[in-house]
């Protein structure tokens, strides 16, 4: 009797079958494929056609758990893999090529549970859910293989260790040096300001001495332009000194009420505000800020007072405030007009310059501006500038109050 009479034999008894060893399929297995397709998916978990593995050939004890336990083991591995390659993923966003690391996280679960189910057919012989099972793991498999031919390129440009190491050496270098001659400059520019402000001082104290009566009609007019000149002298080391106490000095935060600032400020500005009859809205979602008092008094009070300033001719200014958390969660308050505007085309790199002014007006000095971003950027924030020739501008500031 052959080994397949004997198969049959022994299903026809309703005994479990032999192993059938290098033979071809049995004939009653010879359908149409589709027919193949449907009775696979039929028995999917069918477990009378085939005996368990510990039935098939010939195991010892010792053979049949080694195997079992090592295919038990590296499922574990395959399984715990994954987490941490998970983990990863989402503890870094940044990382350039996300896609790579969940087609590997399926392919070694896929691996992990041909091995799960090659342990577990020992006892349950499911060789149409190892098949199917397998048969998933090489289409992930194919899909990781040419998504890595593709990125590889890219894999290759990324920086290694080392070069990040040399990078950031070479930074910390440069930012030495930088500080070095930041100090040096810092020295140069406090003994400048002093020994100016000195002389400058020393010339209007002289001047004020001078009778002016004595002297004749060309020289006093020559004079006055001396004065002249020696009064802006002092309002340029008025600004300067104002600078520098800004940049060097880093002001403690308070707790503020927004809204009273402001209206502290619009009632230093009263009378401006009544003269241009202008009108002042006031959107505050957000009620506090840590800030320095008398950062955010000198900001709203520039700000303000540009509106009125260069309001469109005949018309009446119109000033919005509005406080707010952006959507990256960061406090913001946003400044807006309906003047005169800026073309940011040709001054978007000079609107927050020293002495730089846009507009004729017998009160523009290009310092306001220039102040608010300085103010600001020494506490750790940052302020943005939208606007068009007639139609307003627009300020956006944004405070970082951990700084």
């Amino acid at each position: 009797m052959t080994l397949e009479d004997a198969n049959l034999q022994a299903i026809s008894n309703d005994r479990i079958p032999l192993c059938r060893t290098g033979m071809g399929p049995l004939k009653a297995n010879q359908a149409g494929l589709a027919e193949q397709v449907q009775e696979f998916f039929r028995g999917l978990f069918n477990k009378s056609e085939w005996p368990a593995r510990w039935y098939c050939g010939s195991w010892s004890d010792f053979h049949g758990w080694l195997y079992i336990i090592s295919d038990i083991l590296i499922w574990t591995a395959y399984f715990l893999i994954p987490i941490f390659l998970i983990r990863f993923i989402q503890s870094r966003k940044d990382f350039p090529f996300p896609k790579t690391i969940w087609l590997f996280v399926a392919f070694i679960l896929l691996c992990g549970t041909t091995h799960l189910i090659d342990a577990l057919i020992f006892w349950l012989p499911v060789y149409r859910v190892s098949a199917l099972v397998r048969f998933g793991t090489a289409i992930i498999s194919l899909i990781t293989v040419y998504y890595l031919f593709k990125i590889f390129p890219n894999v290759l440009l990324l920086r290694s260790v080392s070069d990040l190491q040399r990078e950031i050496d070479e930074r910390t270098s440069v930012e030495e040096k930088m500080a070095q001659k930041n100090s040096q400059l810092q020295s140069f520019t406090h003994i400048l300001s002093h020994n100016l402000r000195n002389h400058s001082s020393n010339i209007a104290l002289l001047a004020d001495f001078v009778d002016e009566s004595t002297l004749t009609k060309d020289n006093e007019e020559l004079f006055q332009k001396i004065k002249t000149v020696s009064k802006h002298l002092n309002g340029t080391l008025d600004d300067l000194s104002q600078v520098i106490k800004i940049r060097d000095n880093h002001l403690e935060g308070e707790l503020l009420n927004i809204r009273e600032v402001t209206q502290q400020v619009l009632g230093v500005l009263d009378e401006s505000l009544h003269a241009s009859q202008a009108q002042v809205e006031m959107d505050f979602q957000e009620t506090e800020i840590t800030f320095p008092h008398i950062y955010l008094e000198s900001i709203l009070m520039n700000l303000i007072s540009n509106g009125i300033k260069y309001k469109k001719d005949g018309e009446h200014p119109v000033i919005k405030l509005r406080f707010y958390r952006n959507e990256m969660g960061f406090k913001t308050l946003e400044y807006s007009d309906e003047g005169k505007g800026i073309d940011l085309t040709l001054h978007a790199d000079k609107v927050f310059g020293l002495y730089k002014t846009f507009h004729k007006h017998e009160d523009a000095h290009g310092v306001g501006l220039f102040l608010i971003k300085n103010q600001i950027e020494a506490q750790g924030g940052d302020i943005q500038v939208f606007s068009e020739v007639d139609a307003g501008i627009t300020f956006k500031i944004t405070f970082n109050e951990n700084a």
